[in-house]
């Protein structure tokens, strides 16, 4: 079985020189601003998801969108936009995470 590695690095470089802070990574997910907005790896490839706290502001939204896409693509990686995600704490420390494709 194969398994390919994520270039977490060159995310992290793209997301710095955007002005961006990686805030927590863990296996395919890569929280960035404090929760603004998280990429998820595909599972082959150096593709990442998109998405974005349902909070966050739309305008800052469409912003990054704008900036991180075709910087991604430059640096070799393709970022596709799905949509929005709600991050709710549990009882238990854990933390549930919901998707919402556009």
């Amino acid at each position: 079985m194969e398994s390919s590695l994520r270039p977490l690095g060159t995310v992290m470089q793209l997301l710095e020189e955007l002005g961006h802070e990686v805030t927590y990574a863990y296996e395919d997910l890569v929280f960035v601003n404090h929760n603004g907005f998280l990429l998820q790896f595909e599972n082959a490839g150096p593709t990442l998801n998109l998405f974005f706290n349902r909070n966050f502001p739309k305008s800052e939204a469409d912003t990054i969108e704008q900036s991180i896409i075709p910087a991604a693509d430059k640096l070799g990686l393709a970022i596709n936009k799905k949509g929005l995600y709600n991050l709710t704490e549990q009882d238990n420390e854990n933390v549930q995470i919901e998707f919402f494709d556009n």
